[in-house]
């Protein structure tokens, strides 16, 4: 903290007799940045090992044969149809939160500059579009299981 007096000479009039100087970044948008940071992290983490005990489980299940399934597009199993439709959209939107994740830790660098903008508009919309990947992931989970 920087504090300025300005000297008076007699009779002049001064506006500001102590001027402030604090360089202070924007808490809110350090929140809201370190917020999102945190949240993609854990989505993004969560999709990926949720897909993997997916396929682990459909292994243990099946077999080898659950990897022919995989590979041999002609003729999918429900658990093959299931893992390659929900599986990758799972995983899609877990790159799209790591992204973000990614993203908003290097904005949350920016708000300390002053000369740098900060552009939130970027961070929440790839949050939007891997919290929609991650919705239709998850009703494509249901349709395949109850069709």
């Amino acid at each position: 903290m920087r504090a300025h007096l300005q000297t008076r000479e007699k009779g002049e009039k001064v506006e500001n007799e102590w001027q402030i100087d604090l360089k202070l970044p924007d808490i809110g948008a350090m929140a809201t940045l370190m917020a999102t940071s945190i949240c993609s992290a854990i989505l993004g983490a969560a999709e990926i090992a949720y897909t993997m005990m997916w396929i682990t489980s459909a292994y243990e299940r099946h077999g080898k044969s659950f990897f022919i399934d995989l590979i041999n597009a002609n003729d999918l199993t429900w658990t093959a149809e299931f893992i390659v439709v929900a599986g990758s959209l799972m995983l899609l939107s877990s790159m799209v939160f790591l992204t973000t994740m990614f993203y908003s830790l290097i904005e949350l660098n920016a708000v300390t500059k002053p000369e740098k903008t900060v552009r939130m508009k970027i961070v929440f919309i790839l949050f939007i579009i891997g919290i929609v990947l991650l919705f239709l992931a998850l009703t494509s989970a249901m349709i395949l299981r109850y069709m």
